[in-house]
């Protein structure tokens, strides 16, 4: 399998001008419109800091010339780590990893936002689930991996207040670190997601039951961090837009949130559909693999409010990219910056066959994730690395 692979004719000829205009985000700016949107890498230390390798893997997509760097998903608390190798953002001793990361990202010009996240019913490891308590909004069996179904606990009020204390401290320390923003993870599944659903929350107290009551966790937790954050701190919320299964949430939903989302100030969006869960559903089997398959979605969502609802999903064509302009204020990119992190400055010089293509039927950067994500399509010397940095294409 080569490392390169030509694009089309049509979208070597797209005029690439609209991806590299600034865009206003809250109070910052970007010095572009595209994002590198988030995907789990699993490159931190076991115990949830920052490690060198992580800051360069970041800080090269930021030097490839990205306007926005979103990092994986990074836990709030255990209660709501996934993966085993999952940055933390729960105490001051993640303060040092976490500034350098900013630091290095900011060197290279780009904004830096980190997505915080508690998983939730998703919460890990997988193989130990019943030896501690999983927080869900409600008691719901689920099948969690093909054949296997379990049962979470149903979080306590109190809780619930724990998990929003726990939301704003993560983003207070992200904002001391010195990060530009953070993204609050209220898609897959994970916690705030689980409680805009009407399958996963059947709660009969505050916060369950209607829209107004399924809502208000992810609305709380935007109010609560925007209140104790500085108002040049960037807010953004990644958001389950559609469940894509009977009886769940859906994009109508998700349309009527944004709005509210925008007003409590919040001053991005990316819209997410399905859940780990029902994205195995035979009705959305090879939806991920469809080039823009989320872009109904977002554009839907960008209609209803004024700030950026970034477009993502299979936009990896340059042509794919600018189209997207048309109808939303930003492009996000993930596995097309993990292959090729210079693929902006590729694209702004006019260099579009020379991108090294996300192809890989295996998808090698999956079956990875827990021990380090790894690219098939990379050079040789980055897979034995572990990582693709800055000895990789263009200079540091």
């Amino acid at each position: 399998m080569t490392s390169t692979t030509s694009t089309s004719q049509a979208a070597a000829s797209a005029n690439p001008a609209p991806l590299f205009t600034p865009l206003p985000l809250g109070k910052r700016s970007a010095r572009n419109r595209i994002f590198h949107a988030p995907m789990s890498v699993g490159y931190a230390n076991p115990d949830g800091t920052v490690t060198d390798k992580e800051i360069e893997h970041y800080a090269r997509r930021a030097q490839g010339g990205v306007g926005v760097v979103v990092t994986e998903n990074f836990a709030i608390s255990i209660a709501g780590k996934q993966m085993p190798l999952q940055t933390m953002v729960s105490d001051e001793e993640q303060l040092p990893g976490l500034r350098r990361l900013a630091d290095e990202i900011r060197r290279h010009g780009a904004l830096s936002i980190v997505q915080i996240v508690h998983s939730g019913r998703y919460a890990g490891p997988w193989d130990e689930y019943e030896s501690r308590p999983r927080l869900a909004p409600s008691a719901i069996p689920f099948e969690l991996t093909p054949g296997r179904v379990v049962t979470p606990q149903e979080i306590t009020p109190e809780e619930i207040e724990e998990v929003i204390e726990e939301f704003v401290r993560a983003a207070q320390l992200c904002e001391r670190a010195g990060f530009d923003g953070i993204g609050i993870h209220a898609a897959q599944g994970f916690l705030l997601a689980g409680f805009l659903s009407p399958r996963m929350n059947q709660r009969t107290d505050q916060w369950g039951g209607d829209f107004e009551g399924r809502t208000r966790l992810t609305l709380e937790v935007v109010r609560q961090v925007v209140a104790n954050t500085g108002p040049d701190f960037v807010v953004g919320v990644h958001l389950l837009s559609d469940e894509r299964v009977e009886g769940g949430w859906t994009l109508d939903d998700a349309v009527r949130l944004a709005p509210l989302l925008e007003d409590a100030g919040t001053d991005f969006l990316f819209g997410v559909p399905t859940t780990f869960e029902t994205m195995r559903l035979p009705a959305n089997q090879g939806m991920l693999s469809k080039p823009g398959f989320m872009l109904d979605d977002t554009t839907a969502l960008q209609r209803a409010v004024k700030i950026p609802v970034v477009a993502n999903g299979g936009l990896g064509e340059p042509n794919e990219a600018v189209r997207a302009l048309e109808s939303h204020q930003a492009v996000g990119l993930a596995r097309p910056l993990f292959v090729d992190p210079d693929w902006p400055s590729k694209v702004q010089a006019d260099a579009s066959d020379t991108l090294r293509t996300c192809a890989c039927d295996t998808a090698l950067c999956l079956k990875t994730q827990l021990t380090g994500s790894l690219c098939e399509q990379w050079p040789e010397s980055a897979r034995s690395r572990g990582y693709l940095g800055y000895d990789e294409g263009t200079a540091q």
